[in-house]
């Protein structure tokens, strides 16, 4: 070195003393520098490279580059141990490698790196160690077309510029540290805030997404929570597009695949294996999970986080970032750690809401049920009769009433269906649960899906909130379908998959949901000739038919018509607030003796009608039994002798007409073959006149 360079050198060593002490911003700080080491040493190209903390990965802290290097090696972080600067940690000298006689390196990396350089055209390379507190903190590199030939004063120079150029990198980390720690607690404040005051699970993690991904490069994020059971509560996916926000998006939908069991499997698996995935550990977890691999090879994922919230007694959770710039390492592993207690806490809590607001909704339409019921005036009175073909019947309810099994019930209109359902659910273990009844013929095919599985709000026109379906009103009780035969041949397949499989999706709904419910149905069709005729499905009554009742119509049970019209005397005589009056024998024998096609309904409202009418000591049934084919019918009494009178037999004879009708089209007001049908009315003319007529509670539409 002569005197001229000496001069230059000295110069060389204020002027970067003085940018040390000026230049705030380190990327123009190095350039300078570099700038001004190439009026001193020649050069092409200029890397400054830094240890990290955990002193086992290099990684590029300033680079000037006069040719290309391909992105994934400039960005790549480099293991240590084994490689060829494990062998300079300790340097405190300047070392030089003259490419042309021989790749240095110990590892496939270096050499690979190595003879990329030689293939660029690079003669020789320059290691300058950066020591900082006692200990080596990077290198700076030089790397040159020529080897030129470094002095002992070339070297000395150089080593004294490093020990300024470290100073300056050393006191550039500790800023990028102060800012990292503050732009952390920024980013847990605001996550903080964003768990703390957005309901929407959806937005609440879209806003985590983006205070994330401005600490580390992450292109996805992935939240996954398992119970029991073993299904997905939360399995919720956000993607970001370069240059756009994160958006929700399904990963078995872009990656064309469909949710087989396997694919669910890995997917819940997963997360049981917290770490870092980067490099050769991020291969071995694509080669173990092929949904892994599959989102490598389409977004170029090259790098994941998997963190484990949860991992409690019937519930797990766990959360996946990746990303495609780098591979992520344990700073982007502690980054994550700082939100994961907050993130947990909020999704327990929006779980434990979420089940809260279910049990709600259920108790609520429970209540809502009960109270219907009860104003439904259902009759809860233990059986009445105590004949032969009844007591058959009773002794089959007390051998299913125990068990779970599917009862299938059969008879005309009027025998009493649905007390025989009531006996067995009281008889049951599931008695202390609420018993759901669903009149299958009541509702339009439009509506019946509705009732019975619910649905999700929006899920239709008109569905402005969701609804819980009776089956779910049902979970842990039983269900009992009137009219089974009415049901909509295309609902019958969905009925099927709840009976087989005990599960069910509200319309609109994607969650599938489980259900405990014991099933009693009930129907005055012959079902088999019904499937013959192809109106129902066969797999469906085999279904239902698991243990048959048959109930008697009442022309078969004579002995119990007696017992039965004085329950019912009784019974109306108290609610009308009327007198209990006696019954004549020989209206008993002529009740005995008719076939009541109604059955015990149409023997109710007889009953019902005399209890009204009667004035005298006994029940005066003259006005109230229709006449028998061929006969005649006793005349009431006198002809009306007022207006008055005129206007109350006319209400009698309504109240006949519309009794009747109600008992021919089994309870329905409406709809085809109704009673309004059958008396050729409008159905809301026929709804006021059952009201006005203090009939409107025994029958629905």
């Amino acid at each position: 070195m002569n005197n001229s360079t000496l001069s230059e050198s000295r110069q060389l060593m204020q002027y970067i003393g003085d940018a040390i002490g000026t230049i705030r911003d380190p990327q123009e700080l190095f350039r300078t520098v570099t700038d001004k080491l190439r009026l001193i040493f020649s050069f092409d190209s200029a890397v400054i490279i830094t240890i990290d903390k955990d002193r086992r990965h290099v990684s590029v802290f300033f680079e000037m580059l006069r040719f290309e290097v391909p992105e994934e090696v400039r960005r790549q972080k480099r293991l240590i141990n084994g490689s060829w600067i494990a062998q300079h940690m300790d340097d405190r000298s300047v070392t030089t490698v003259d490419l042309d006689k021989g790749i240095p390196g110990t590892s496939d990396q270096d050499s690979s790196l190595f003879r990329m350089l030689h293939d660029l055209g690079m003669r020789q390379v320059v290691l300058s160690p950066l020591r900082s507190g006692g200990q080596v903190i990077g290198f700076l590199n030089f790397v040159s077309k020529v080897a030129q030939e470094w002095t002992e004063s070339d070297r000395e120079l150089l080593a004294g510029v490093s020990s300024s150029i470290a100073i300056a990198v050393s006191n550039s980390i500790a800023y990028e540290e102060l800012r990292q720690r503050e732009a952390e607690t920024a980013m847990q404040l605001a996550v903080n805030n964003s768990l703390l005051t957005i309901k929407d699970r959806s937005r609440m993690l879209l806003a985590v997404c983006e205070q994330i991904s401005k600490l580390m490069p992450c292109i996805f994020l992935g939240i996954r929570v398992i119970g029991e059971d073993g299904r997905f509560r939360i399995f919720d996916n956000f993607m970001r597009e370069p240059g756009r926000s994160f958006i929700p998006f399904s990963p078995l939908e872009k990656l064309n695949i469909d949710g087989d069991e396997r694919i669910i499997r890995e997917s819940a698996e997963v997360i049981s294996r917290p770490g870092v995935y980067s490099g050769a550990r991020f291969d071995e977890l694509c080669s173990e999970f092929q949904l892994v691999a599959m989102a490598r090879d389409r977004f170029r994922i090259r790098s994941s986080i998997i963190a484990q919230l949860w991992d409690f007694p019937g519930s797990r959770a766990g959360m996946i970032i990746s990303g495609t710039d780098s591979d992520f390492g344990e700073a982007e592993l502690a980054t994550v750690r700082l939100i994961m207690p907050q993130l947990s806490l909020a999704l327990q809590n929006y779980l434990a809401f979420e089940e809260i607001d279910r049990l709600r909704r259920k108790l609520e339409g429970e209540r809502t049920y009960l109270v219907e019921e009860i104003r439904a005036a259902h009759n809860f009175e233990e059986i009445i009769g105590n004949s032969a073909p009844l007591a058959d019947v009773l002794r089959r309810v007390s051998q299913v009433a125990p068990t779970d099994a599917t009862v299938l019930i059969q008879g005309e209109t009027g025998t009493g269906k649905e007390l025989i359902a009531r006996a067995i659910h009281n008889r049951s273990p599931r008695k202390e649960r609420v018993l759901v009844r669903v009149n299958c013929a009541a509702l339009p095919a439009s509506l019946i899906e509705s009732e019975l599985f619910g649905h999700e709000r929006g899920s239709f026109t008109g569905a402005t909130d969701r609804r819980i379906g009776k089956f779910e009103l049902a979970d842990g009780g039983s269900i009992f379908l009137d009219e089974i035969g009415e049901l909509p041949l295309e609902l019958q397949a969905k009925m099927l998959r709840v009976l087989q499989e005990r599960e069910l999706e509200r319309i609109g709904g994607r969650q599938v949901i489980s259900v405990d419910v014991r099933v009693i149905a009930a129907t005055n069709r012959d079902l088999e000739r019904e499937v013959a005729a192809g109106r129902f499905r066969e797999d469906l009554f085999f279904r239902l038919n698991a243990f048959p009742i048959s109930l008697p119509p009442l022309r078969e049970r004579r002995d119990d018509i007696p017992v039965l019209a004085l329950h019912f005397a009784q019974k109306f005589a108290r609610e009308f607030g009327r007198p209990v009056r006696a019954i004549r024998d020989s209206d008993i024998r002529e009740l005995t003796s008719r076939d009541w096609k109604g059955n015990i309904r149409e023997l109710s409202h007889c009953v019902e009608q005399a209890v009204i009418l009667s004035e005298g000591e006994t029940l005066d049934f003259s006005s109230v039994l229709t006449p028998r084919a061929g006969g005649t019918v006793p005349i009431a009494g006198s002809i009306p002798r007022t207006l008055h009178d005129f206007e109350e037999e006319v209400k009698v004879m309504e109240r006949r007409l519309i009794l009747d009708a109600l008992d021919r089209a089994g309870g329905r007001v409406s709809g085809e073959g109704g009673a309004a049908e059958l008396l050729e009315i409008n159905a809301k003319t026929l709804y006021s006149r059952i009201d006005k007529l203090g009939i409107r509670k025994r029958y629905s539409g």
